[in-house]
């Protein structure tokens, strides 16, 4: 991409600032993101727009090392204040290149969970499924169980009994920011 994408203009707002106001309005009110040691300007943003960056000493490889990292810290400041979630209490899974997740989808998903308690909720739009994802305290805990090559899909198709899919209209679940052109493509919504 030339920068670094999740500094990117959409629509006046950086793809972070626009990525955490929608999960804020949408009800979330503890965001925590994983950043690279050496990203100082992701890590400003990150705080700027009131989430807390986790930095680890080494980058993570992948999105899953990522997660597992900031999981596993989120699970040792729970321990030390003697505070730890309830099994089912619902976490969200949300990549960090999804710059058109609105907060209408977060709370639609809230409420699914809050109706589904103990689930896995996966967005889908026309029959295809998208991000952010919705697990719980007790697959975080089995992040670390996840084999070696495998993603959080690992751990969908380990509990597939406990998966409810949540259709949503809009196809910002779908959409993220991997090339040049996704980025022409996500401009082009705030142009119209």
């Amino acid at each position: 991409m030339g920068t670094p994408k999740l500094l990117l203009d959409v629509g006046g707002q950086t793809v972070l600032a626009r990525l955490l106001a929608a999960l804020h309005k949408g009800g979330i009110t503890n965001c925590w993101a994983v950043v690279h040691p050496d990203d100082a300007q992701i890590r400003a943003e990150v705080e700027q727009h009131g989430a807390t960056a986790l930095v680890p000493e080494t980058p993570p490889p992948e999105m899953r090392a990522s997660a597992a990292f900031g999981l596993g810290m989120l699970k040792t400041r729970f321990e030390e204040h003697g505070d730890v979630p309830p099994l089912d209490a619902p976490w969200f899974l949300v990549p960090a290149d999804h710059p058109v997740l609105s907060s209408d989808i977060v709370i639609a998903l809230l409420e699914a969970a809050r109706a589904n308690p103990g689930r896995i909720l996966v967005p889908t739009c026309r029959g295809r499924s998208g991000h952010p994802t919705v697990f719980t305290w007790k697959h975080a805990l089995e992040v670390n169980d996840i084999p070696s090559g495998m993603g959080f899909n690992w751990l969908i198709r380990r509990h597939a009994a406990d998966v409810v899919h949540v259709p949503v209209e809009n196809e910002g679940v779908l959409l993220d920011l991997d090339t040049p052109e996704d980025y022409e493509r996500l401009k082009s919504l705030w142009r119209t």
